[in-house]
């Protein structure tokens, strides 16, 4: 078990440490990294959400429901419930308190997920699980977060939050997740012979995002304190260990347990991060969320695994 999660996250590891070794030899620095998250925001990714989604099958979408509501509720509440308390307990700006709230309620299902679940659930239950994780995070968790998140220079503070979430329809990623959606569901399936015009550029997303955050961390050094602390102990211990809490309370089968909660314990998605270098909102910190919370599933993740047999 444990050599599936190194393997799963040593590529991810490599690149963090690659971008990092980049900026100290000078190739690239900040302004570089900012351009390579607009390549990644507004092109790779979108293309490659879109062609992910669209590429699902109209069956798998539908036909685990139990699994979709699992991750839905968890990962939605969570993060409304994270966001509330920043913005109004806590009272953390909107902007930081979205981000880390994304940070611990976005496991990153696409690109570490798609590594690790295939070896543990095979590969036709992980095509439903990541297919199904990737349309809550595109579709739902992403229009409330385009929609909170107030731009740099402060100009758009004052817009509704009805505006906000008819503004955040308009984003590439949300915008191509949403197309995605709608073709799978009419039952329209891609051709495969249209992939790789989706993925030539779209698969390139998780790594360069990797490689921005090596860019990143070199550039406002990686930070451990107690915030980032908490926000990596939400992500890859609390926010799993509550939902599995709550399964067994009401009884849900354990095969259900075991892929909802192995999924959620899936360290934080390269997302915030992006969104951080992209709105100049503490990059450093959601950088540094980032990468100790995929060194530190080494031994969460596993634990996780063999807790749920």
């Amino acid at each position: 078990m444990l050599k599936t999660v190194i393997f799963a996250l040593l590529p991810i590891i490599v690149t963090i440490l690659l971008g990092m070794w980049a900026a100290h030899h000078g190739d690239f620095d900040e302004k570089d990294s900012n351009k390579l998250i607009k390549l990644i925001m507004n092109y790779a990714l979108p293309m490659n959400v879109f062609a992910g989604i669209w590429g699902t099958p109209r069956k798998i979408i539908v036909e685990d429901i139990p699994l979709a509501l699992w991750l839905l509720g968890s990962m939605f509440i969570c993060y409304i419930v994270l966001s509330f308390v920043q913005t109004k307990i806590m009272k953390t700006s909107t902007n930081v308190a979205t981000l880390r709230a994304l940070s611990v309620a976005d496991p990153s299902v696409p690109f570490i997920g798609s590594a690790v679940l295939p070896l543990i659930f095979g590969e036709n239950l992980s095509a439903i699980n990541i297919g199904i994780s990737s349309l809550i995070i595109n579709v739902v968790l992403l229009p409330f977060v385009f929609a909170a998140l107030v731009s740099d220079d402060g100009n758009d503070k004052d817009i509704t939050i009805g505006a906000r979430l008819m503004n955040s329809l308009k984003k590439p990623l949300v915008l191509s997740a949403l197309l995605g959606f709608a073709l799978a569901l009419l039952g329209l399936q891609m051709p495969t012979e249209l992939e790789s015009t989706f993925t030539v550029l779209g698969k390139s997303s998780g790594g360069v995002a990797m490689f921005a955050t090596g860019i990143i961390l070199f550039s406002k050094k990686i930070h451990f304190n107690k915030t980032i602390a908490t926000s990596v102990l939400g992500k890859n211990v609390l926010f799993p260990a509550i939902v599995w809490g709550l399964m067994v309370a009401t009884g849900m089968p354990l095969s259900l347990q075991r892929i909802v909660i192995i999924t959620l314990a899936i360290p934080t998605a390269t997302m915030p991060t992006n969104l951080a270098i992209q709105y100049k909102v503490d990059e450093f910190e959601m950088a540094s969320i980032q990468l100790w919370s995929t060194v530190l599933s080494f031994v969460t993740l596993s634990s996780v695994m063999l807790m749920l047999g």
